[in-house]
């Protein structure tokens, strides 16, 4: 007679030591954590009950789980997509133990920066393009692909991040169009999820990283404005312009994206495909003109890192180097202020 198996004692906030704040908002917190069982460090995700009834997002916290659930136990989980290791609750927060990026997400990296190289963005927005694909073949859309959601591992690849505003449907739903719901975020969200029209489910991810290769080349979605409502009439009225100095297939690729009927858009069915997303010739290295005015060829330019996809080896060859790009100089230090903080303690307070 064989024994039977016991299952694990779910986890509890007493068996991870808590290390550093890695980030923090109204409604989370992410806590650097050792799981004292194994000893391995995990993001903590900390969702504070009151808030999400609050702000009535408890859903979001819910959708999160089943996304991350379901695409944890498919047959090959996809490196390029956070997992979760834990899930577990108390009597006022709900926690998320997930994969550990240490080298934190690709916006910190681009203000940091300015820009960053033509390299940089080609390989990004190809692990980017892998890992939204693999999400619609396991029928999940994310709807809130944007900079801070991608995550940069201790090899400087990518994990998309935050599927709280996710759908989660079949791999058969992601060929059918569906009615849309608001959500996202102003700078990367789609006309079709402004509009809440119906389209493919896949069209509005394909939106986003159009906005964020953008975003990597010039520093800025293609649509910011003062404020989320001027930035959505942008969205609305297809207002963005791409500087004369972007590399041409780069170019080409954000023009393919952002595109306002969603049925046109390059990589979305049934006009297209991903395959012709993944061939664009951006990715695949066509000749182009440089960002110097003259003509690179990729058979005969000096052997680069990234200056093709190797769609192959995305995920095992080296990430290129982190590099300014050529088209925004890095941004300036901020200005020393210790004289002003030492005025302060001069000011003389007036009785009335």
């Amino acid at each position: 007679m064989s024994e039977t198996k016991t299952k694990p004692t779910p986890p509890t906030l007493a068996d991870f030591e808590l290390g550093e704040e890695l980030a923090w908002g109204s409604l989370a917190t992410i806590v650097d954590v050792v799981f004292k069982r194994n000893q391995k460090h995990y993001a903590l995700k900390i969702l504070n009950k009151a808030q999400l009834v609050k702000k009535k997002v408890i859903r979001s916290a819910l959708i999160e789980k089943d996304a991350l659930i379901a695409l944890g136990t498919r047959p090959n989980p996809h490196q390029g997509i956070v997992r979760l290791h834990h899930c577990f609750q108390d009597n006022t927060h709900l926690y998320f133990a997930l994969d550990l990026a240490t080298h934190g997400d690709l916006k910190a990296l681009v203000l940091k920066l300015g820009s960053v190289s033509l390299d940089c963005a080609r390989f990004y927005t190809a692990q980017m393009v892998d890992a939204v694909q693999y999400l619609h073949v396991s029928g999940i859309s994310h709807r809130d692909i944007k900079p801070e959601n991608v995550l940069l591992d201790a090899e400087w690849r990518i994990k998309l991040c935050d599927f709280g505003c996710a759908w989660v449907g079949t791999p058969k739903d992601m060929d059918v169009s569906r009615t849309n719901t608001f959500v996202g975020t102003a700078a990367y969200i789609s006309p079709e999820l402004l509009e809440r029209s119906k389209s493919h489910p896949t069209s509005p991810d394909l939106w986003a990283i159009g906005c964020t290769l953008h975003f990597f080349l010039f520093g800025a979605s293609p649509f910011l404005a003062a404020t989320d409502y001027l930035t959505m009439k942008r969205v609305r009225e297809q207002d963005y312009s791409i500087p004369e100095a972007c590399d041409a297939n780069a170019a080409s690729l954000i023009r393919a994206l952002l595109v306002s009927d969603p049925t046109e858009r390059l990589g979305v069915s049934p006009k297209s495909s991903p395959s012709k997303l993944r061939q664009h010739p951006f990715f695949v290295g066509h000749p182009t003109k440089g960002t110097d005015g003259g003509s690179q060829n990729v058979a005969s330019s000096p052997q680069k890192r990234w200056l093709t996809v190797e769609w192959e080896a995305l995920w095992t060859k080296p990430a290129p180097e982190i590099e300014v790009g050529p088209y925004r100089i890095k941004p300036q230090q901020p200005v020393e202020t210790d004289d002003l903080w030492e005025s302060f303690e001069g000011l003389e307070i007036v009785k009335e």
